[in-house]
């Protein structure tokens, strides 16, 4: 296994160690790498995604309509 060292600000690193404690991870190191190894494989998932997308074949634009209707969908869940 390889490590890293990086400087954080104070308060990042303060805020850091809280989750870690309230997540029940045995130190700073072991949440940070669950926290990395997360971030990669969801990113893994969106490429996957992206290319399904392409593949899929050609793309219609929206029509006005459709536009709204996602406008409208956004604002109810997530307010004006």
């Amino acid at each position: 296994m390889s490590t890293i060292s990086v400087s954080l600000p104070d308060a990042v690193m303060m805020d850091i160690t809280e989750r870690a404690q309230k997540n029940g991870f045995a130190d700073v190191s072991e949440f940070v790498s669950q926290m990395i190894a997360k971030i990669s494989d969801r990113q893994k998932q969106v490429e996957a995604l992206a290319v399904e997308g392409i593949n899929s074949g050609p793309s219609e634009p929206w029509d006005r309509q459709e536009i709204e209707a996602i406008r409208d969908g956004l604002r109810s869940r997530h307010g004006s």
